[in-house]
């Protein structure tokens, strides 16, 4: 249970840090936060939707808002949120996953490995 809540503490901390306006994949948390996958940070981001933590800001790999097979509901805040904060989306509702809009996590400031 504690490597749970300290995998928890590095992905909620680089969350955190991910700019307003620009978004992650699952994987690219992940990778940033070894020996995490994708579907375990899905799984800690899904837990984070009433902390302060911008969940929002975490997308697939494809620019799909993969919340979506949760609850319809939180797809449409997602996107909302996201577009508040100048985030595009194309025609099929998906982030452009492209250097303008997705995070480095390699200019982050706080050490997370």
């Amino acid at each position: 249970m504690q490597a749970i809540a300290s995998d928890a503490r590095r992905v909620y901390a680089l969350v955190r840090q991910i700019p307003h306006g620009k978004v992650m994949s699952y994987g690219q948390v992940a990778c940033a936060c070894p020996p995490l996958t994708p579907r375990q940070v899905g799984r800690l981001m899904a837990a984070a939707l009433d902390d302060d933590i911008p969940w929002w800001r975490v997308v697939g790999s494809d620019g799909s808002l993969r919340i979506h097979k949760r609850d319809p509901m939180l797809a449409q805040l997602q996107q909302s949120l996201l577009q508040q904060e100048g985030v595009p989306f194309t025609p099929n509702g998906r982030v452009p996953m492209t250097p303008e809009y997705v995070a480095e996590p390699a200019t982050f400031e706080v050490q997370l490995r």
